[in-house]
């Protein structure tokens, strides 16, 4: 009963908001917005979002990818695997399941070498995509000008030390509408790597989600072909005005289960009230997300392997029944008349 109420505050809230979206997504149709900021729940210290200057640098870049490329752009905290934010693949508004993770930083001009731009990055980072098999891609901005340049992120074409990593960006490679071919060629498109590459990146939000109440709440509009945007994630008990994270997405699906699969594979979830329709434009889906089994083994296994073996105690092997005890022992060559002292002195 509890989370049914939960459930319904929440699409109360909805109704209030209802109209002033109609008007607003329209005008993210013509003119890409930002995404609001988005509280996360628990952050550990030291945890923190970008600061002001990668944060400009991410406004000019999520311009490119919506404006010109007409993909999402999922921005994210920053957090300890480095990425910045997640451009989502579109063909004609709908999800593909294909992500492009990308590291963006705001570089100043006298950093510029002979070849391009320097960018340098934590072995941490560089080291964690390896493992993942992201396929990373830097994004530097230059400050003064505001051109925008790339590079695919490699150990093939980085420099390492103990402690950092170094890649020289061309700079011919403009991040403008015709680099799309680029990305869109490049990132792999079998359905392991796909999840994989979802698990990878979403995994810090799947261990928000972990053992937590979790709603997500879609507004879908349009007659025809619906649209489904405004996603927000509400993680934990008790009512709070403002979800815990909020993505502007606007796709274009037969329906929801078509979004969820292919954005968020980890998750398992089911509706948690009636779909509500208000001022017949905009229809509300309120649901109940979880982990699913593979999702909660996931996290378990990559705990394992950062954590490393246990230390344990060797484990003791069972007294077989043919044991004999030093008593027994001492009884049995009594009983033959030999004596500890001289089978002492035969050893």
């Amino acid at each position: 009963m509890v989370r049914v109420l939960q459930a319904g505050l929440i699409a109360i809230g909805t109704l209030i908001t209802a109209t002033l979206r109609f008007f607003v997504v329209v005008r993210y149709w013509i003119v890409p917005g930002r995404p609001p900021p988005r509280r996360r729940r628990n952050k550990e210290p030291g945890r923190s979002y970008a600061d002001p200057k990668t944060r400009i640098a991410i406004d000019a870049v999520e311009k490119v990818f919506v404006r010109d490329f007409k993909w999402s752009f999922r921005r994210l905290p920053a957090s300890k695997i480095g990425i910045d934010a997640r451009a989502e693949i579109l063909d004609g508004g709908r999800p593909k399941g294909k992500f492009l993770p990308l590291q963006i930083r705001s570089i100043p001009s006298w950093e510029e070498t002979g070849d391009g731009y320097i960018h340098r990055g934590e072995s941490s980072h560089l080291d964690y995509w390896a493992k993942h098999s992201l396929h990373v891609y830097v994004v530097i901005v230059d400050a003064q000008t505001g051109m925008m340049r790339w590079q695919r992120a490699e150990k093939g074409n980085c420099e390492e030390t103990e402690t950092e990593w170094s890649i020289v960006i061309p700079a011919a490679n403009l991040l403008d509408a015709t680099a799309r071919l680029c990305f869109d060629e490049a990132i792999a498109s079998d359905p392991e790597t796909l999840l994989r590459s979802a698990f990878a990146l979403d995994r810090e939000l799947m261990e928000e989600v972990q053992d937590q109440t979790t709603y997500f709440v879609w507004d879908e509009w349009g007659d025809t072909t619906a649209i489904f945007c405004n996603l927000r994630i509400y993680i934990g008990e008790g009512k709070r005005e403002e979800p815990d994270v909020q993505i502007d997405y606007h796709l274009r699906a037969n329906n929801l289960h078509e979004i969820m699969i292919r954005l968020f594979p980890w998750a398992a979830y089911s509706y948690a009230e009636p779909i509500k329709e208000y001022s017949g434009e905009v229809a509300v889906h309120v649901l109940d997300v979880k982990l699913r089994p593979e999702a909660e083994a996931y996290l378990e296994f990559e705990d394992f392997l950062e954590a490393g073996y246990p230390d344990e105690e060797m484990p003791w092997a069972p007294e077989s029944e043919g044991y004999v005890t030093a008593e027994e022992e001492e009884a049995f060559w009594r009983s033959r008349g030999v004596s500890r002292g001289h089978r002492d002195r035969e050893k």
